[in-house]
């Protein structure tokens, strides 16, 4: 049977997003007026679930490319990206 990672060990592999950064992807959720209803309707997952992501609790690939998506972002990467001040592909 699988062992389930801890927090650190999620974090360490990059499955799950620092405090900072979830807190740059709640900001910008926030300039566009999007709801976590929104974000979870799109990702098929409970608002719960995104608030937990962005927490940096949990992972998950459905609210990674809903966010991106949501946000305008071609990928979850671009977005990181344009929270560290590069250019992130957002149109």
């Amino acid at each position: 049977m699988a062992r389930k990672l801890s927090r650190a060990g999620r974090k360490a592999m990059g499955l799950t997003i620092s405090p900072r950064k979830g807190c740059w992807i709640k900001f910008q959720l926030n300039l566009r007026n999007i709801t976590y209803r929104t974000v979870a309707q799109k990702a098929g997952v409970s608002e719960e679930m995104i608030t937990q992501f962005i927490k940096g609790r949990k992972s998950s690939k459905k609210v990674r490319m809903a966010l991106a998506e949501t946000l305008g972002y071609v990928s979850f990467e671009a977005l990181i990206a344009a929270s560290r001040g590069h250019d992130g592909g957002a149109g």
